[in-house]
Order: C-alpha cells, then sequence, then structure tokens
C-alpha cells in the first residue's frame, strides 16, 4: 500500500511540492519556444455577437486572439526524466513532485501491483476526456516519445466506449502498452503544447501515414455528424437538413458513432474542406484533409472555442466558423451561412 498521493496533496498544500523540472533528474529541450503570427479565421459580419459563452477551458480574450491575426507565443518542447516513481490513478510520483496523465484526482493510497523497468509516457488530462485530443495529441508525443523509452500511457476507464483508438494507432504505426498502477524505475514525461516546427513534422509524419491509405476521393468535401455523441453534448437540431443538404451539393458525409476508422479516413482522405460541429470529432479531419485544405467549425453559441486553429494555423491550413443560434440545450444554423463561410474560407 502506498500513500503517495495522500503524502503530495500534503506537500501541495504546504507549499512544498516540487514542480515538474525541479524533480527531473535529467531534462531535455527536444525543441525551443517559438513565436509568430497567427492567420485570420473567415467568418461573417455579425457572427461573434451570438456568441454568449466560451468553452469552460478558455476565456473570450483568448478565443478572439485565435481568430485574428495577433502574434502568438508557442513553448518549448520538454522531456524530463524522472526516477523511482509511482504510477498511481494516473499520477506519476517522484522525488516530491507529482505529475497528471488523468483528469480525476487519484485516489489517497493504492497497491502497487507491477514494476516497470523503463517506460515514456503519454497522456494528459484534456486528452483522457476529449478523443479528439487523444488522437491529435498523444499520437503526436508518441513519435516523440519512442526515442526516449517503450511508451506507455495510464489506463482510463473514460475509453472502454471508445471505437477507434486501436484501429487508428494501426494505421499510424503506433504501438504502446496501457498500465494501471505501477512502480517504475525510469520513467520520462513530456511538455509537449507548443505549436513548434518539431510538431509540426509529428503531425505531418501521422497524416502521411494515413493519407497513403485508399481514399474514396479527393478535392470534395465532407461534413462530419456530431449527433448526441461526446463527453459534453453540442445538439444541432437541424443537423440532418444540413446534412441532407449538404450532400445533395456532393458533399461526403460522415458519421463516426457509426463507421469504421478505416471507413471514416477513406471517406475523408484528400477533402478540400470539412465541416462540422466544433468537438473531438474535427480531429478526423486534421489529420486526413488534403494539404492546405480548410476546416469549418459550426460554434454553440454558449461554448465558443476555436481550438482546432491552433493545430490549423501550424499545418499551413484555412480555418472558418459560423456560429449557431440557440441555447444550452440545442442550437439551430442557416444552411446560408455555411455556404456563404465555404466561400470564404475555401
Amino acid at each position: 500500500m502506498s500513500l503517495a498521493p495522500l503524502l503530495h496533496r500534503i506537500r501541495k498544500r504546504v507549499s512544498m511540492a516540487r514542480d515538474l523540472a525541479k524533480a527531473a533528474r535529467e531534462t531535455v529541450a527536444v525543441a525551443e519556444a517559438e513565436t509568430g503570427l497567427r492567420t485570420m479565421a473567415a467568418f461573417l459580419p455579425g457572427q461573434l455577437d451570438r456568441v454568449k459563452g466560451v468553452q469552460f477551458q478558455t476565456t473570450h480574450q483568448q478565443e478572439l486572439d485565435r481568430i485574428t491575426a495577433t502574434p502568438f507565443h508557442h513553448a518549448a518542447t520538454m522531456a524530463y526524466r524522472l526516477r523511482d516513481c509511482l504510477l498511481i490513478g494516473g499520477t506519476l510520483y517522484s522525488s516530491g513532485g507529482g505529475h497528471q496523465m488523468l483528469r480525476d484526482r487519484p485516489p489517497l493510497a493504492a497497491v502497487i501491483d507491477h514494476e516497470i523497468d523503463q517506460a515514456a509516457f503519454v497522456g494528459t488530462p484534456v486528452s483522457d476526456v476529449y478523443f479528439g485530443h487523444y488522437l491529435v495529441d498523444d499520437s503526436a508525443t508518441a513519435l516523440l516519445a519512442r526515442d526516449f523509452a517503450p511508451i506507455y500511457r495510464p489506463f482510463s476507464y473514460r475509453h472502454a466506449n471508445w471505437n477507434h483508438p486501436l484501429a487508428y494507432r494501426q494505421m499510424m504505426g503506433i504501438d504502446w502498452k496501457t498500465t494501471g498502477n505501477a512502480r517504475i524505475k525510469d520513467a520520462w514525461v513530456f511538455r509537449d503544447v507548443g505549436m513548434t516546427q518539431n510538431r509540426r513534422k509529428r503531425l505531418d509524419a501521422l497524416r502521411e501515414r494515413l493519407q497513403a491509405r485508399p481514399s474514396a476521393r479527393s478535392g470534395h468535401g465532407v461534413f462530419l455528424i456530431r449527433g448526441e455523441t461526446g463527453s459534453q453534448p453540442r445538439l444541432l437540431r437541424n443537423e440532418a437538413v444540413i446534412a441532407e443538404a449538404l450532400a445533395g451539393r456532393g458533399f461526403e458525409i460522415v458519421d463516426p458513432a457509426k463507421e469504421t476508422a478505416d471507413d471514416i479516413v477513406r471517406k475523408l482522405s484528400g477533402a478540400r474542406i470539412a465541416i462540422g460541429v466544433e468537438g473531438s470529432s474535427l480531429g478526423h479531419a486534421l489529420l486526413t484533409l488534403a494539404d492546405q485544405g480548410a476546416l469549418l467549425t459550426i460554434q454553440p453559441p454558449y461554448r465558443f472555442n476555436n481550438v482546432w486553429k491552433d493545430f490549423t494555423d501550424l499545418l499551413g491550413m484555412r480555418y472558418g466558423f459560423v456560429v449557431a443560434n440557440g441555447d444550452q440545450d440545442g442550437f439551430d444554423i442557416g444552411l446560408d451561412d455555411i455556404l456563404r463561410t465555404v466561400d470564404l474560407v475555401a
């Protein structure tokens, strides 16, 4: 029985917990920090007047910065080596520090049931909850982690009903093991959030692997169905009407909840533009769109969030959005708003 989580909480309470850099035995700067200028998003006049709130992990100002041509600073990509670690409930404890990789707080005490000599961990509290970040972020970090040690990810009960992870990892040539509570002699963890050129190279490598697979078409448009899926439902009430109208204009319709990863990649690969409600399903598109393709997000009025623009800027893609009308229970979007914004962004 280990009391490491309880001791760490006590250290935090009395401001004695060590941060990752101080707890690490070795630190490697994989990529230096970078600065630059964002591109301008495509959107129709009056769209921002419809915004009633933002996603809880962001702010109005951060979203305005994302969609306008403002300067950015992206953090360096770092690797940290920890020794004599305990992994409990998705948090890695070592040398008075704790590195959390799952959303939920670990138990105060736990039984350690096995030991691992070397491990390079992927996973964040964000990718634990949102499939899109699991697919994009963790896959990119895995390409980095493999150069340090065998790749592991903490076990998460949240992923039990996710249908596509294994198939995607097989298509992208990524192999990692999942582990529960363990003692680890030598562990690497990563800070891999900055949109550096090093990260772009890894995302480009993932895109090349998926785009090498057979595709149904090229240069086409795709509409992704969201329905009532996701950890935080975002109900586009007239989604079926929009899908039917876009299908009549030659768009491919993709429903990730009902299709295999292979079918999703085949339909999306080489598309010039992908449209869908803001959320994890757009991760499918980011990894499969044609080079210099476009992503058009349908934004719930009470959950404005343009996190995917960070990625389209990095990858040299175009980005646009439309803001729906409605409330927190559901919303609607006009087909004309979508088509006019398609003209702007594509």
